[in-house]
């Protein structure tokens, strides 16, 4: 059953931002669940509102947080509800020419959720 949260959403390009009611799924295999105790909005995210980094609105903003799981997904071993844990939402896969290159900001195989967090109709997020 979804989780209902607040989040930073741009819903387009170069519009003021809103805070919104979303609705985050269940954790699935290898997912976990994370209460988000703190989070920033950076100039990365503004790029995203601003339409110089893509054209998939509306984008959730604040790509890195900090906060404690809650639920862990299937096969999610090395981790625990209660765990304090630090986000980024694109994960760098630790193995593509760029993350050998000790350049994971370019990662080329970032790992991302598996399923979309969405707004309360449906729509789902970037």
């Amino acid at each position: 059953m979804p989780h209902e949260a607040r989040a930073v959403v741009a819903l387009k390009k170069g519009a003021p931002v809103e805070v919104l009611p979303i609705l985050v799924p269940d954790p699935g295999p290898g997912e976990v669940l994370v209460t988000v105790q703190a989070c920033g909005v950076c100039h990365t995210d503004l790029h995203y509102r601003d339409g110089a980094i893509g054209e998939d609105f509306p984008y959730l903003l604040g790509h890195e947080a900090a906060g404690v799981i809650e639920e862990v997904g299937p096969g999610v071993t090395e981790l625990a509800p209660g765990d304090y844990v630090v986000l980024a939402w694109r994960a760098p896969c630790g193995r593509c020419r760029s993350c050998r290159r000790g350049r994971p900001w370019y990662c080329f195989d970032s790992r991302n959720a598996g399923q979309p967090m969405t707004l309360q109709d449906g729509t789902a997020l970037t």
